[in-house]
Parts: structure tokens; C-alpha cells; sequence
């Protein structure tokens, strides 16, 4: 997952907005789903502030910022058409999209456990 891990990067740097850069640790996940597709997730965790991850989904690689969770981690998507959620409790994760100006989500990816 070594290109995912450079293009991650870049996706956590431009979440940043630039600003200078602080500890960060990097947690690489490999998810499968119930329809046995895989998941790839990478997770930054600064020592400070708010976290953020990278994740493809349908070959497209999605930014994501962490955001309040009554349980568990929420991230949700920045910028493109429509949000994209990942949300995750111990190892096991969802994914769901819901298209601009749409009430609800839908889930894209169910089942997900880390291996």
C-alpha cells in the first residue's frame, strides 16, 4: 500500500491548510467487506487537534476529516460531489454516501473487519 501511504499524505497535508507539521501517527488498515470487497484505510493521528484518513472506494481515493462520534470514530469527506462516511468502532467498519442535498445515506460498504 505504498502509494496509497504517499497519496494519503498529501491528502492529510491538504487538510491541514498548510500549517506547519506536527507529530503524526499513521495507522494502515486493510478492511474486508461483506461482498469481499477490500477496504483500504489510512488513519493520521496528530497529538494534537482533530485526526484524518484516506480510503478508496470504487478506485477513487476519498479524503476524509474526523468529526464528533457519540461512539466509535466518524470521518466524513471533504470537497467532490456528495459525502462520503466512514465510521469505525474497534476493528469493524462502514462506509455509507449520501448525494448532495440528500436527507439520508446509504451504505456503500457493510461488514467491514480489519484482518
Amino acid at each position: 500500500m505504498k502509494p496509497l501511504k504517499s497519496v494519503a499524505l498529501a491528502a492529510a497535508a491538504a487538510l491541514s491548510g498548510g500549517a506547519a507539521v506536527a507529530q503524526i501517527d499513521i495507522l494502515s488498515v486493510a478492511f474486508v467487506c461483506e461482498n469481499g470487497a477490500e477496504l483500504p484505510v489510512t488513519y493520521f493521528n496528530p497529538t494534537e487537534g482533530d485526526g484524518a484518513a484516506a480510503m478508496i472506494v470504487d478506485g477513487k481515493l476519498i479524503a476524509l476529516r474526523q468529526v464528533p462520534s457519540g461512539s466509535g470514530i466518524r470521518y466524513e469527506s471533504v470537497g467532490g460531489q456528495g459525502t462520503y462516511v466512514l465510521r469505525s468502532k474497534g476493528w469493524n467498519a462502514t462506509v455509507s454516501f449520501a448525494a448532495d442535498g440528500a436527507a439520508d445515506e446509504t451504505d456503500v460498504m457493510a461488514g467491514c473487519v480489519s484482518r
